[in-house]
């Protein structure tokens, strides 16, 4: 069986795990939120472009 895939091989490794400050954790939540805000912008102005162009063409 491996060394660590038993209870006290998990809990070792969870306290080598480095988490992240409160100021870090926000940074990078924020980070996320503003791509994923203009991803969205992008892919509506995308569909938006799209559409139009389709109804110019008749379809």
């Amino acid at each position: 069986m491996l060394k660590w895939f038993s209870i006290s091989g998990i809990r070792k490794e969870i306290k080598r795990i480095r988490w992240p400050k409160a100021k870090e954790l926000f940074s990078n939540s924020l980070t996320v939120i503003v791509f994923t805000v203009l991803f969205g912008i992008f892919f509506f102005l995308c569909e938006l472009v799209a559409g139009g162009f389709l109804s110019v063409v008749g379809l």
